[in-house]
């Protein structure tokens, strides 16, 4: 069920290689701070959830624009964005 807790600290990660897994995005960005959650998805996007805001802060200044190597060895230069938060402006959405 939905009943996992949501920290709220997440980010966005766009350009992921198409055998990026979660298990590699959570072995990329566990240098940030402790992951608790990460989901990848078919389009070559994902997000990662940090135990503290920090983790958050330090992936978007530190992991965006880094070379994300996947297990099968395929590389991707990756985007990191901040997710959710409220503070970030939700309403611009590629699809209208």
């Amino acid at each position: 069920g939905g009943s996992r807790s949501r920290s709220g600290y997440r980010v966005k990660v766009t350009g992921l290689p198409a055998s990026g897994s979660w298990q590699d995005l959570k072995d990329h960005f566990r240098e940030a701070g402790d992951v608790t959650y990460t989901d990848v998805f078919r389009d070559g996007t994902g997000v990662v959830e940090f135990a503290r805001s920090r983790g958050v802060e330090y992936a978007v200044k530190h992991l965006d624009e880094t070379k994300f190597r996947s297990h099968e060895g395929e590389t991707c230069r990756i985007r990191v964005t901040e997710d959710g938060g409220g503070a970030s402006r939700r309403s611009r959405s590629p699809r209208e």
